[in-house]
């Protein structure tokens, strides 16, 4: 795994430490009520608590936070695999649990939100969200959601293809299965970007921008 010096390299531009926090942004992938309670059991909870942390301390450093969801209003693509299946997810969300956690509503303020369509699991495919990115120069986007198999991780491949440079925050995303969780932070997502933990995450920005 990349040291935490390599990782925050002022002078290299393929890391999150060559950013700082205007071109930096946190994205909230997924913590629908739903999502937080049951596919991710046990575990969701955990993650949402280290990614409201992590929102906190982004606003306090002057970095963009965008929250970033499924429109259950929304119909499925048509192309997409199961789409009864989807169809059927947003209908149970709409009825409880399609809203975004409490945890992470209070005072929004100037923070973005973006819907997609169901059957899209990249962020990236949230209609306007390039345009913003782009709009705003963030160069650095930093991950954390709920599950890390779906939207993380295809977040962080179309991110990268898109020339960002993506962090994972490994404790601030989870998976129904542990196991499943583990190999995308250990292996698939390394290979496309850097994992790490939200307080090493903190700490390497602190010494490269002399924040806190």
């Amino acid at each position: 795994m990349t040291s935490l010096t390599a990782t925050f390299n002022p002078a290299d531009v393929s890391t999150p430490g060559h950013y700082g926090p205007s071109q930096t942004a946190l994205l909230l992938l997924d913590f629908h009520s739903l999502f937080v309670q049951k596919p991710a059991g046990a575990v969701g909870a955990p993650a949402l608590e280290v990614a409201a942390n992590m929102r906190t301390w982004a606003k306090s450093q002057g970095i963009q936070v965008i929250h970033c969801l499924i429109d259950i209003n929304a119909k499925p693509f048509p192309t997409c695999k199961d789409p009864e299946r989807l169809a059927g997810l947003t209908a149970a969300m709409k009825s409880g649990g399609g809203e975004e956690a409490a945890e992470l509503l209070e005072g929004t303020g100037d923070e973005a939100t973006f819907l997609r369509v169901p059957g899209h699991v990249s962020a990236l495919k949230s209609p306007g969200l390039g345009d913003y990115l782009e709009k705003k120069g963030i160069k650095s986007l930093i991950l954390t959601g709920l599950s890390t198999s779906g939207c993380v991780m295809r977040t962080a491949i179309t991110a990268s293809d898109a020339e960002y440079v993506v962090t994972a925050i490994s404790d601030g995303c989870a998976d129904p299965f542990q196991d499943v969780h583990d190999i995308m932070v250990g292996k698939v997502l390394t290979s496309r970007g850097y994992v790490t933990t939200a307080a090493e995450f903190q700490e390497g920005f602190a010494k490269a921008f002399g924040g806190k």
